[in-house]
């Protein structure tokens, strides 16, 4: 009987025992690159977690006064109401020229520029906006800035986005929601206007007051707010409602056009 001849050519085992540590190295590589691989896509989610929550941190200019509010507007005060301010900030129809300054999701003691959006950054001053918690009620929302009882005064300055023969452009319509927590804790607001004339309101007890400011013809060129009395807490704000303003195109034109046809005129004679 014979017996089955065995495979010993020794090409073949050679070639395979070649091919061993070469899979091997080969494996090794794809484990490194898979885990490089998932370390940066760990990395990635990681960063965008982080993007995400720390704007989420951060509120957005928003177009609506007093949305979502803890605590409703009992009476006006002002030349300007809630509803006319509403109206023109949603005609206007652009965030970086009129917005709401709401306060939700800023951090606990900053400025406006906390807020996300072109708009919180053309009005400066304040130092306690976004605050949460306290003895004082709400203004409008879980967050709202506050003028303390310790220096009780700050002063807000607006951009002047332009000075000129035909007009000026600028803050011109300006209001906010306050909450008076008690006689102690009531917010004053004086409104400087560019014909150094001013006008002021104050909050009243028991009472969530929308304050708006506005004048014909004028510019708004600083704002004053005081908590009212010694001895008090704070004072809070909110639901800060901007409206800059710039001359009318066509008036402007037209007046651009006068100015040119007096001088055309004045060299043919």
């Amino acid at each position: 009987m014979k017996t089955p001849k065995q495979n010993t050519k020794p090409g073949l085992i050679s070639a395979f025992k070649k091919q061993i540590p070469s899979s091997q190295a080969q494996q090794t590589k794809l484990m490194k690159n898979s885990y490089l691989i998932r370390s940066s896509a760990f990395s990635v989610a990681l960063l965008a977690v982080s993007f995400i929550a720390s704007n989420s941190a951060r509120a957005a200019v928003v177009a609506m006064i007093d949305v979502g509010g803890n605590v409703d507007i009992t009476d006006e005060l002002g030349t300007l109401s809630k509803l006319d301010m509403q109206t023109l900030i949603t005609t206007t129809n652009d965030l970086t020229m009129a917005g709401v300054l709401d306060a939700e999701g800023s951090f606990g003691s900053g400025d406006f520029s906390n807020d996300t959006g072109a708009l919180s950054d053309k009005i400066t001053g304040t130092t306690r906006y976004g605050r949460s918690g306290g003895a004082a009620s709400k203004a409008s929302g879980s967050r709202w800035g506050f003028i303390s009882g310790v220096d009780g005064i700050e002063t807000w300055t607006p951009d002047v986005l332009y000075n000129g023969p035909y007009g000026n452009a600028g803050l011109t319509h300006f209001g906010l929601i306050t909450t008076a927590a008690s006689g102690n804790d009531r917010l004053t607001v004086t409104v400087f206007y560019s014909d150094a004339t001013t006008e002021g309101l104050t909050g009243v007890v028991g009472e969530t007051n929308w304050m708006g400011f506005h004048k014909d013809g004028e510019r708004i060129t600083s704002i004053q707010l005081t908590e009212s009395a010694t001895g008090g807490v704070f004072a809070n704000y909110d639901d800060v409602s901007l409206v800059f303003a710039v001359p009318e195109p066509s008036s402007t034109a037209l007046l651009g056009l006068g100015g040119l046809a007096l001088v055309l005129r004045r060299k043919r004679s």
